[in-house]
């Protein structure tokens, strides 16, 4: 054998050990790195706050969940697009991303997390799959004639995805099939239909589900808003729907009276119960927030409402770790010319009293939409406000502790 090519030989073998050694060793600093940085031992600055975004065009946060490095995602819309932002526990932006390159409408409605590390957003009539920072991986505009409108979507046990909404378009004379129904949509991780199923009345205004959750059997709770009947009055019912895991009804809550009646948001809880948030309708110019704890039954174990002659309406709904407290999340005005407020309800989880509801925000409309329940046992309420802008409605973030203070 020829000296020169064992001698090469070894030195190969060699250069491919301390190159894989340093590739471990590179890996190893990398993952120490990342625990450090997702350890929940260094999360929970106590902070409340305030904060208004301040870029001059039009922006508004619609959900938030807890995320990695001891931060939150929100996700909402800017300039007309879907849009993703980052922040971390005191509400400084880390990063953010506007989707403006998919057709149809797009709107990030909700946000949550995947196996994968990833983020997935739905709002408008599109799907998008983020990696970890927001890149995005692909996007999905649902395949209809009649626009089906994403309120939210979550991953499921198996990998795929569900999306709920409702289909739009105006009721008339033509003969418009699916318009006007509630929604759910089986998705594959390949993006492939499984299935869809659509609810309530053909051709009327629009019936939809604003939340989802699944269940412990395999199948989905959701929420939402159904047409009383067909006469033509538009008055809605606040609407509970539990299916099983081919969108098939296993039993239903149709509730409220003659007016004004939305489920809008639902969580799930530890012993499979749930929460159920919206707004009840007392009046035609009297609204309350509403909400309910129900068995996985569908049994109704408390009820509340609370409003006090104010125009209430619940949005968004979260829970403190241990579960005994909720805070739920809306906008009031006390008359139907007054600017609505970013507003926020303590409530005990075991039985619905009412601890304590405080406003927040200027003197133009403030609204929020989403909640999360924060690192320092606190919550991060995020809408929108006219307060501070003339020109802009603007993203507006409120940090609050567990007893309804922020800054």
């Amino acid at each position: 054998m020829n000296t020169f090519h064992v001698i090469s030989n070894i030195q190969d073998h060699h250069n491919t050990l301390l190159m894989n050694f340093l590739q471990l060793f590179i890996l190893f600093l990398f993952i120490s790195s990342c625990d450090d940085k997702k350890s929940s031992d260094n999360c929970g600055i106590n902070t409340q706050y305030t904060s208004v975004y301040s870029e001059e065009v039009s922006s508004a946060g619609y959900d938030i969940i807890p995320f990695d490095d001891c931060s939150y995602i929100i996700s909402g819309k800017k300039s007309g697009d879907a849009w993703l932002m980052n922040i971390d526990e005191e509400g400084n932006e880390l990063w953010s991303h506007v989707y403006d390159d998919l057709s149809g409408l797009s709107i990030g409605n909700a946000v949550n997390r995947t196996s994968d590390g990833g983020l997935i957003i739905g709002g408008g009539e599109n799907i998008i799959k983020t990696d970890p920072y927001g890149i995005k991986e692909w996007s999905y505009k649902l395949p209809y004639s009649n626009r089906h409108y994403v309120e939210d979507i979550i991953q499921i046990s198996n990998g795929d995805y569900i999306v709920v909404g409702g289909v739009g378009g105006d009721p008339g004379t033509g003969g418009h099939n699916q318009k006007g129904q509630a929604y759910i949509l089986h998705l594959s991780k390949e993006r492939d239909i499984q299935w869809v199923k659509r609810y309530g009345i053909n051709n009327s205004p629009m019936d939809s589900f604003w939340g989802v959750e699944e269940s412990s059997d395999g199948g989905f709770l959701v929420v939402g808003n159904k047409l009383q009947n067909r006469n033509f009055e538009f008055y809605d019912h606040f609407w509970i729907v539990k299916v099983d895991n081919n969108g098939n009804i296993e039993w239903s809550h149709e509730l409220g009276g003659n007016y004004w009646d939305e489920a809008q948001d639902i969580i799930r809880l530890s012993d499979n119960s749930y929460i159920v948030y919206g707004k009840k309708s007392l009046s035609q110019s009297n609204l309350n927030m509403w909400m309910m704890r129900i068995s996985s039954s569908g049994d109704i174990l408390w009820q509340t409402n609370h409003g006090g002659n104010n125009n209430d309406t619940g949005t968004a709904v979260s829970i403190s770790e241990d579960e005994n407290l909720i805070v739920a999340t809306g906008y009031s005005r006390t008359s139907s010319g007054a600017p609505f407020k970013f507003k926020a309800w303590g409530v005990d989880a075991t039985n619905g009293d009412i601890l304590w509801n405080n406003k927040y925000g200027g003197d133009q409309d403030d609204k929020a939409y989403g909640i999360t329940y924060s690192y320092d046992r606190g919550f991060i309420i995020v809408g929108s406000t006219d307060s501070f802008d003339n020109n802009f409605t603007q993203l507006y973030i409120v940090k609050i502790d567990n007893e309804g203070n922020s800054d």
